[in-house]
């Protein structure tokens, strides 16, 4: 509008203060805000270039006039001052129009402008006089420079102004000379320049603010077209994101593993269901998309059920569901269940879990488990009942050939006889021993293995439990060393089962140490425990094996020709005592070099120690 710069341009005044509609410009019709008429200046640039550029045109004339000074004064000073003077207006014209081209330079532009009209204000009164130019001719030429600077010249209108009242004053001074006027006449002459003036600053000043009212019109209309831009991009944004947003949707709702669909909840029909929801059911899109959701579900009361199931989904808890094939083959299956919004409909997204294999195997486990645990009942059941029957003969047959033996009804004969009787004895003893191990085993495994806690000295459990195994130690040269703690200790412990644990111990060390070797046993009072460790210097044991060993009925050597006897409860039997009494049982082995057995009791079980003296002791 009227010559204004680009939008771009003219949005640089964003951060410049809008006038009010009042007081908001100066009597000249210039914005009151020196920011926006600086703004407005740059805005209208070519509009004031193209002004001013109309202007050289008169300029060119102004120069030409020239020609009548040298026919009126010749060659003289006179003329030479004049024309020079004429010179320097087109300069400056031509400097502002072509050096003093930008915005930037407008002060530049501005005072070039200011200069020229005051040489044209020197030089035409002058030229008028000197060349004794015709009054009228005089006149109308002054009037014609005054339109041109009122109309065609850029600068601000007070300067405009001043320098057009100068330019009539001098007409006025030297009108005497181009012809003989009287006052009244010379008054007419400044009442007819008065309204000239009028005019033309009237003509400026409603020029003016039609300009900077355009200008400010175009602001506004660029702020409001700025911000349908702004709201048409983020609507175009909005749009895309949303497109984006629903491809991606739509990509991962089809890809994803698990069934998925999409309900109309008011009809219950599929309005979008991935393929992994349509093999769960057998469908095809078609069918999909004509099939009642509520028929794929065989449960009674399903508005109920799906009221729960959004309650619990909020919640994170899927709910779940007996669901049905299209063949009717049925489905067990965990529904989660959220309602939404897709492409303007109110929806229902479903969530499948296909858990039919999985109960099926939970099942197949549970069943599994309930037999092994009553085959492991039965067996334990069976062990307590063959051991108290068969212990009932036992004790008849040891005590039978043990008067036999001791030939307390006379003598027997033949010495051969007592030894037979001993042998028969002895046998009966260790499998009464076989047959307590699996008695005591099996009423652990049951749950029904009860211990009798008392206080018990444990120097006299460790002599029991190694006296019992002297002799056989002895019948295999193998040296038995026992540490007992100074002084002594007790503790609270079922003496009877810590005595088994030692026996199955320092059996086993004996049983499985060389000829000619050491067992050891050893205590040790800890700042948390209390350790007895019994240790051979036998073939050890790899650590692989090491959790086989603690395993019931397991022999190491499983050939029937393995060297060594037992039923490999002595270990199983001793770690289940030792963990009935709150301690641990460990192993340390060493292949080649021998194997060292760790119980570790509670601290808390000793009563009766002194700690300083037992760790001296050791």
């Amino acid at each position: 509008m009227n010559g204004l710069q680009t939008t771009g341009e003219a949005l640089e005044l964003k951060e410049a203060p809008m006038p009010e509609e009042t007081h908001s410009y100066r009597w000249t019709g210039e914005f009151a805000d020196s920011r926006l008429e600086d703004a407005y200046l740059r805005a209208s640039w070519p509009e004031l270039s193209s002004r001013f550029n109309s202007v050289l045109f008169g300029v060119y004339v102004f120069v030409s006039w020239a020609i009548f000074d040298l026919i009126a004064l010749g060659w003289g000073w006179t003329f030479v001052a004049l024309t020079a003077g004429r010179l320097a207006a087109l300069g400056a014209t031509l400097l502002a129009l072509k050096v003093f081209n930008s915005p930037d330079d407008k002060r530049s532009f501005l005072a070039c402008a200011a200069f020229t009209q005051l040489l044209v204000c020197i030089i035409a009164p002058t030229s008028l006089m000197l060349g004794e130019v015709n009054f009228a001719a005089a006149l109308l030429s002054i009037i014609v420079i005054l339109f041109a600077f009122y109309v065609g010249v850029p600068v601000r209108l007070s300067i405009n102004l001043a320098l057009s009242l100068a330019l009539c004053a001098g007409f006025v001074l030297v009108t005497p000379t181009l012809a003989v006027v009287d006052g009244y006449t010379l008054l007419q002459i400044c009442a007819l320049f008065a309204v000239v003036n009028a005019i033309g600053v009237e003509m400026v000043r409603a020029a003016n603010r039609l300009r900077r009212d355009g200008f400010m019109t175009l602001i506004r209309q660029n702020e409001l077209y700025e911000q349908w831009r702004a709201e048409a991009e983020s609507r175009r944004e909005a749009e895309a994101n949303m497109r984006e947003t629903e491809e991606s949707f739509q990509s991962i709702f089809y890809a994803a593993p698990l069934p998925i669909a999409l309900i109309d909840p008011s009809k219950f029909v599929v309005i979008q269901a991935n393929v992994a929801a349509l093999n769960l059911f057998g469908l095809t899109e078609e069918e999909a998309a004509r099939t009642d959701t509520r028929d794929l579900f065989d449960e009674g009361d399903l508005l109920k059920r799906i009221d729960t199931l959004l309650a619990s989904s909020r919640r994170g808890m899927p709910i779940e569901f007996r669901m049905k094939r299209r063949d009717g083959k049925r489905i067990d299956a965990l529904v989660t269940a959220a309602t939404g919004r897709f492409q303007g409909q109110r929806v229902l997204l479903i969530g499948i879990q296909d858990i039919t294999e999985k109960r099926r195997e939970a099942e197949a486990l549970r069943e599994a488990r309930d037999q092994a645990t009553a085959a492991s009942r039965s067996k334990s059941e069976f062990l307590a009942n063959m051991s108290h029957e068969l212990r009932t003969p036992l004790n008849a047959i040891i005590g039978f050939s043990e008067a036999l033996e001791r030939e307390l009804f006379g003598p027997i004969g033949s010495p051969r006889y007592r030894e037979y009787a001993e042998d028969i004895r002895d046998s009966g003893v260790h499998l009464l021993s076989l047959i307590n191990d699996i008695l005591d085993l099996s009423k652990i495994e049951a749950g029904h293995f009860k211990l009798h806690e008392d206080e018990a000295e444990l120097d006299r459990i460790i002599e029991t439990a190694t006296r019992i195994v002297r002799h056989r130690a002895a019948q295999a040269n193998i040296a038995l060393e026992v540490t007992l703690p100074e002084p002594p200790v007790t503790l609270v412990a079922d003496e009877r089962a810590l005595k088994q644990v030692l026996i199955n111990l320092v059996s086993n060390a004996v049983k499985f140490s060389p000829d000619g070797s050491l067992v050891r046993v050893n205590t040790h009072l800890g700042p948390d425990t209390l350790r007895i460790s019994v240790s051979d210097q036998g073939a050890g044991i790899a650590a692989e094996d090491i959790p086989r060993a603690l395993t019931p009925f397991t022999q190491l050597d499983g050939s029937l020709s393995r060297a060594h006897e037992g039923t490999g409860l002595g270990l199983p039997l001793a770690k289940h005592l030792t963990e009935l009494h709150g301690g641990k049982l460990t192993i340390e082995s060493v292949v080649g070099k021998g194997t060292v057995v760790h119980v570790d009791l509670p601290l808390d079980r000793v009563v009766s120690h002194d700690v300083g003296k037992a760790k001296a002791a050791f």
